[in-house]
């Protein structure tokens, strides 16, 4: 091979490794994700309505012994772009209600690296409504007293358990699954529908209205509580239990 061959093909060599640990670099600093926690604490009323909104990410209700309600949200992003996720909580008072508006948006849209998983704790010694609504994100609420419930998510699975306090549970999952746990003897009527997926109760006993593979109308007989469940699925399965 001729010096002049081998000083190009050097050239050359030494050219596509530089390209090569350029590029690794760029794709590794893209995928690195950024992680925040956000966390603020209120004191609340015997009373409490909570509106919680994101765009994208988990909710996740939890009972706590203590006397504050915490709001705790775990945002996460690609590298520099935790800044373009914002969040916004109002609280206000009267004599016998706290009320909580709390959203988190993006500026940015279309990536899914980017989202604020909510965690709430709430104390045992208040009541609640709750309204929660999530972009894609599982959503879970646990045994608490609360009177009604109104959860939507586009992607994501939903579960709810009622300990006969609910007087309204409305769930909607466009793609996941709908699970609601009830306490045994828990009167109550249910309208749930599926476009594509099932209907499951087969714990439970009901005089149905209408019993097809994709909707179901129908009540208890007796039993304690006075509970309507409204739940929907477009590409998933809505299941009743008893606990």
């Amino acid at each position: 091979m001729k010096p002049s061959a081998k000083i190009v093909l050097v050239f050359v060599t030494g050219l596509s490794i530089a390209l090569i640990v350029l590029a690794s670099g760029i794709l590794s600093n893209s995928e690195i994700i950024e992680q925040l926690e956000d966390k603020t604490v209120y004191t609340p009323n015997a009373n409490v309505a909570i509106n919680a909104n994101i765009f994208d990410g988990n909710i996740e209700i939890q009972s706590t012994s203590g006397s504050q309600i915490e709001l705790i949200y775990t945002l996460k992003a690609p590298h520099n772009e935790l800044s373009t996720i914002k969040i916004q909580t109002n609280e206000t008072k009267d004599n016998n209600q706290t009320l909580l508006l709390t959203k988190a948006q993006s500026g940015l849209y279309g990536s899914s690296e980017r989202s604020a998983d909510l965690l709430i704790k709430l104390p045992t010694t208040s009541q609640y409504n709750l309204t929660l609504l999530s972009g894609a994100g599982n959503i879970s609420v646990p045994k608490l007293n609360i009177q009604k419930i109104v959860v939507s998510t586009a992607k994501g699975n939903i579960v709810i358990t009622d300990n006969q306090t609910c007087t309204h549970i409305e769930a909607i999952s466009m793609t996941g699954d709908v699970t609601v746990n009830l306490a045994k003897n828990t009167l109550f009527y249910v309208a749930a529908s599926v476009s594509q997926g099932s209907i499951d109760y087969s714990e439970i006993s009901l005089d149905t209205e209408i019993t097809t593979a994709t909707r179901l109308k129908g009540a208890t007989l007796a039993g304690k509580g006075q509970l309507a469940l409204i739940l929907s699925c477009a590409n998933g399965k809505i299941a009743l239990h008893y606990l």
